[in-house]
């Protein structure tokens, strides 16, 4: 990985304190309090949830009528690769298709969690120089984050330049928005010759979402300076095409060197790990109170959250490892998450929300296990402890799956193929 010399007078220390930490603790104290009673935490998760509903149903139904009246047609999987290709024309087509291992990428993100492992799932496409802007003193959910969000956008170009005089970079990889970054800055990225990328797994609640410092917040603000937008969502990509952006679905992935089988005893029948919020914590209740043991891990649960590698070990831990699909507080609004690749890949035995997106990605009864609500949860969870032949199994066919589909370079080969930076077959 490339080490860029940056300018240090564009650095600026911020608060660590997130924008929406800032924003729970002006809710009033009794407000706080009295959601935590369980009969009016649970009607206003209900509520909340009902809201968010209405909101993703109505935000998809006025992109689906807005792309009738402008006339856009979504771009189907089979002429993806000739629109990209529009997208692309006079680029710097002429150092493409090169051998894999040979690109250099640019990636633009930050880290908070799971994020840390993007250098390693771009390496074997070549060299990655890696701009984390928290790393240099920014933090994009202070509470005065628009007085240094461009200073920080300046600091990214100058290290994408920096990085382009040494190699010229053939890609860029973002996981970014209109909360942190100009659309202007990917386009003056573009104009050197470069491609540009970017993956977004939270648009189908939170899309265009609100307008900050002039422009969305989401991935809507940049999406028509991106090539090609990458969703976890099939139903967003016409939501992307509407503001001007290509877009396809693409799903979270795993990496098989960090998600992987521990040699370990079982510990725990269930355990479940992610933050305590919404309705989970009275998911897990009830099916404690039909006699199922369930221990989790996580922000808001008594164990605590924690780090990765205790996070994987975990799964080898678990006889079986349970998982939601739920967005925010509704139990009804699904998407695929990051676990629903890591835990198989990682040899656990997966049960999860029945989200119908995960019939794209599994064997469903084969790879993984789906349950519809708590006593077909139960049911299901008695039913495979009761089987270690068919939950033995249901793990080797779903790390199988896994290891074959699902890898971040699986995922990104996939991208870079379509665009014609890499030679057929590499």
């Amino acid at each position: 990985m490339r080490d860029v010399v940056l300018n240090p007078n564009l650095r600026t220390g911020q608060s660590e304190c997130g924008r929406a930490e800032g924003r729970r603790s002006s809710v009033p104290l009794v407000a706080s309090r009295l959601k935590n009673l369980p009969l009016i935490g649970g009607l206003y998760c209900c509520l909340k949830g009902l809201q968010q509903e209405r909101s993703a149903t109505r935000a998809l139904s006025d992109y689906m009528r807005r792309a009738e009246d402008l006339g856009i047609v979504r771009p189907e999987a089979s002429n993806l690769e000739e629109h990209l290709g529009r997208r692309l024309a006079g680029r710097a087509m002429s150092r493409w298709p090169k051998p894999k291992g040979q690109l250099h990428i640019f990636l633009a993100y930050y880290v908070s969690s799971w994020e840390a492992i993007l250098p390693k799932a771009l390496a074997p496409f070549g060299e990655v120089t890696a701009f984390n802007w928290r790393e240099h003193g920014f933090n994009d959910r202070a509470d005065d984050w628009l007085n240094h969000r461009e200073r920080m956008n300046e600091l990214m170009l100058q290290a994408f330049h920096s990085a382009h005089a040494a190699e010229p970079v053939d890609a860029v990889v973002g996981y970014l928005s209109g909360n942190n970054t100009a659309p202007e800055t990917l386009q003056t990225m573009s104009r050197e010759g470069a491609a540009i990328f970017n993956f977004c797994w939270d648009d189908k609640l939170f899309f265009p979402g609100e307008i900050v410092g002039g422009r969305y917040n989401s991935s809507a603000a940049i999406a028509h300076a991106v090539d090609l937008n990458l969703t976890n969502a099939p139903e967003s990509v016409i939501k992307y095409a509407v503001h001007g952006g290509l877009a396809m679905f693409w799903p979270e992935a795993a990496h098989p060197e960090v998600h992987r089988p521990y040699d370990v005893p079982f510990e725990f029948d269930v355990s479940f790990v992610g933050a305590c919020y919404g309705w989970r914590p009275r998911f897990i209740g009830r099916l404690r109170r039909r006699g199922i043991k369930v221990e989790c891990f996580g922000k808001g649960w008594p164990n605590g959250p924690l780090s990765g590698e205790e996070m994987v070990r975990l799964y080898s831990r678990s006889r079986i490892n349970l998982g939601f699909a739920g967005i925010g507080h509704s139990r009804r609004l699904m998407c695929l998450k990051g676990r629903d690749f890591e835990v198989p890949m990682s040899g656990g035995l997966y049960l999860t929300q029945d989200n119908p997106e995960l019939k794209r990605v599994y064997d469903i009864g084969r790879e993984i296990i789906t349950f519809r609500d708590e006593e077909d949860c139960a049911q299901k969870l008695r039913s495979l402890l009761d089987d270690p032949a068919r939950a033995a199994a249901i793990r080797e066919a779903g790390r199988a799956r896994a290891l074959k589909e699902h890898t971040y370079e699986r995922r990104w080969e996939q991208v870079f193929q379509l665009a014609g930076l890499l030679q057929p077959g590499q």
